[in-house]
């Protein structure tokens, strides 16, 4: 593409194509809760049972919450595609190759590229790789972790066209 085509960096688009947030599953949250609440009872015998429960209570949400706060949001327009607070513009989208549970897997246990950027959340199966195209970037792909994986490989395909790109 030429550069009077190109949009600056920063600019997004207008019609959102995808959105999801990458929220903590009930396993995750389930043990995070029994190892805040291990803390309050090892509390409770140092401290009494006051303590104990006011630690526990605390922790736990304090966690919880910041789980829930920070979890990602994987985005779709007809400009960008942000996964977290990192974003791609369409036009270095190269090839996209949607992953089933076991590469997902055998990618997070260490086949990934050590340039490659990664949202991966081991409680979410399945993944998405995309390929970058443009040669000042550091990543060779992103590996992104979702729950509507064909809906995201969807968007993504589409947006990807629409600006001017080729699907493949």
């Amino acid at each position: 593409m030429d550069s009077t085509s190109q949009q600056p960096e920063g600019v997004g688009g207008s019609s959102v194509l995808f959105n999801e947030r990458l929220w903590p599953g009930l396993g995750i949250c389930s043990f995070l809760t029994a190892m805040t609440i291990s803390l309050g009872i090892a509390y409770a015998h140092a401290y009494g049972a006051t303590a104990g429960l006011l630690v526990g209570t605390v922790s736990t949400a304090l966690i919880i919450g910041s789980l829930f706060v920070n979890a990602p949001v994987i985005q779709v327009d007809e400009l960008v595609l942000r996964a977290g607070k990192a974003r791609l513009p369409l036009q270095y989208v190269g090839e996209i190759r949607q992953l089933d549970k076991g590469a997902t897997k055998s990618a997070m246990r260490g086949n990934a590229h050590h340039q490659a950027y990664l949202l991966v959340r081991s409680w979410i199966p399945e993944s998405l790789v995309v390929t970058v195209t443009d040669t000042s970037d550091p990543h060779p792909y992103w590996q992104i972790s979702s729950r509507k994986i064909r809906a995201l490989l969807g968007a993504v395909e589409s947006a990807k066209i629409a600006s001017g790109g080729t699907n493949g």
